[in-house]
């Protein structure tokens, strides 16, 4: 988590000094007047805004949430609201409260989708929704969407520096959401309903198939073939099964439907 952390605050600044030289660029445009309320708005911003920092750096994220918001009731525009409502987010984060890290970087995503960040707020939301995750036979609704969360991340912004660790994430959802569908698989088919079974496996084989749960879906669904008397599916599938994972241990039971020709 320390690593995300120094990653994050790093990221914070760079978001921070191009917001603010984005507004400074605006305000050389502004009438004498504009520019000079401009710049009391911008000084009182700023002079909230370190406070709420300062709590967010020493792990008082409470305190940092209610400044941060504090700020951006007060000056809801400019660089300093946008970067609070990326550090509110993140501090949620941290806070463990996913529900309401993945309800303000979605708002955020909302908000500004050109601003050149946007994609550390598709992260945070990823992961927001990671942390919620509590296993394969937990509710599956955080998995997936943080699945699809960070794909999108990872594909429409494959260069971003947040790309990498989405892809891992990513590789360790797929193998949960596999694992929880193969165990739905093996549920049904011990009770004999092999349809059901079946489904999940295809599931497993299809929406997964990068998943380590794979290889035994695979042996599962021919078994649910044979069972409901499909021999050339369950001779098709047993054929994948040797092909993919020719030394897997659920040949010899399979026979030699499993054979590769």
């Amino acid at each position: 988590m320390a690593r995300h952390y120094r990653l994050l605050s790093f990221m914070s600044k760079r978001i921070l000094m191009s917001l603010c030289c984005t507004a400074l660029i605006a305000g050389c445009a502004s009438t004498p007047n504009n520019h000079d309320s401009s710049t009391v708005s911008h000084e009182s911003a700023r002079a909230l805004f370190q406070p709420a920092k300062h709590a967010m750096d020493r792990g008082d994220y409470a305190a940092a949430i209610k400044l941060f918001e504090d700020l951006e009731t007060r000056y809801p525009y400019g660089p300093y609201a946008e970067q609070a409502q990326l550090d509110t987010a993140y501090s949620y984060y941290q806070r463990g409260d996913s529900e309401a890290a993945v309800a303000a970087a979605e708002r955020f995503i909302k908000l500004h989708p050109a601003n050149p960040y946007v994609d550390y707020a598709w992260y945070l939301k990823g992961i927001a929704h990671y942390q919620a995750i509590q296993g394969a036979q937990e509710n599956p609704r955080p998995a997936e969407e943080a699945l699809s969360t960070l794909d999108t991340l990872a594909k429409r912004w494959p260069h971003s520096v947040y790309a990498a660790d989405a892809r891992l994430r990513i590789a360790k959802i797929i193998n949960i959401l596999g694992q929880r569908n193969l165990d739905i698989c093996k549920f049904y088919y011990v009770r004999h309903a092999y349809v059901a079974s079946a489904n999940r496996c295809n599931t497993v084989i299809t929406r997964y198939q990068l998943s380590a749960a794979r290889e035994e879906a695979l042996y599962y669904l021919t078994r649910d073939y044979r069972h409901l008397n499909l021999p050339q599916l369950a001779q098709t599938t047993a054929a994948v099964l040797a092909y993919n994972y020719p030394g897997s241990k659920y040949l010899a039971d399979l026979g030699s439907s499993a054979k590769p020709g």
